[in-house]
């Protein structure tokens, strides 16, 4: 026998979530305390160096006495320090506003010299290149004319021999018809007449 179980989505929803976000709160918890247990471990495996403790201590000590410099500064002179870090700041920014100048007369130079340069060498190509086109539809029409001149000699000699041949027959046969029969050709080698 199957029994059935009442399932009420909104309170295991609410509860799952709550679930959840206590398990994601303890696992970022357990994150955080094994970061600063793996810090510590890594940095006192660190130390055991020689070389690095000497490194480390230089270093603090060099922190500390410019951090106690620094205190010692602003207890005697606290306008002073103020004043000193604004001018500092001041000649920052103007530095920084020069170099800002700078960049945007560097920009507009660009723009002016290399952009009209780079519109120049593109209308002087767009200019070769219409004359490229010009030159070859000259060569093509040169070409043309050298063929045309080249089939009117072979031409005009295969014509100019047609035309004399076909004169020379027509003449041939006229003279055929008013030469005597006697005084024509033979089929029959050696005979003269038909």
């Amino acid at each position: 026998m199957t029994q059935t179980v009442p399932y009420n989505t909104q309170t295991s929803n609410t509860t799952n979530t709550t679930a959840m976000n206590g398990t994601s709160g303890e696992k970022n918890g357990k994150l955080l305390k094994g970061m600063v247990v793996g810090a510590v471990v890594g940095g006192a495996l660190a130390m055991l160096d020689k070389t690095t403790r000497k490194r480390v201590s230089s270093r603090t000590s060099n922190v500390k006495d410019s951090t106690m410099g620094m205190v010692a500064k602003v207890r005697e002179n606290p306008s002073g320090v103020m004043n000193d870090w604004q001018d500092r700041l001041k000649t920052a920014s103007t530095v920084l506003k020069d170099a800002i100048n700078d960049a945007q007369n560097l920009y507009e130079k660009v723009n002016d010299d290399v952009i009209d340069q780079v519109n120049q060498v593109k209308e002087d190509s767009s200019e070769i290149i219409a004359t490229t086109k010009e030159a070859a539809e000259e060569l093509k029409d040169i070409g043309g004319k050298v063929k045309e001149a080249g089939e009117e000699v072979t031409g005009d000699t295969t014509s100019s021999v047609n035309s004399s041949q076909t004169s020379t027959s027509s003449t041939a046969s006229n003279d055929n018809n008013n030469i005597h029969p006697t005084n024509r050709t033979s089929s029959v080698p050696g005979q003269v007449g038909s």
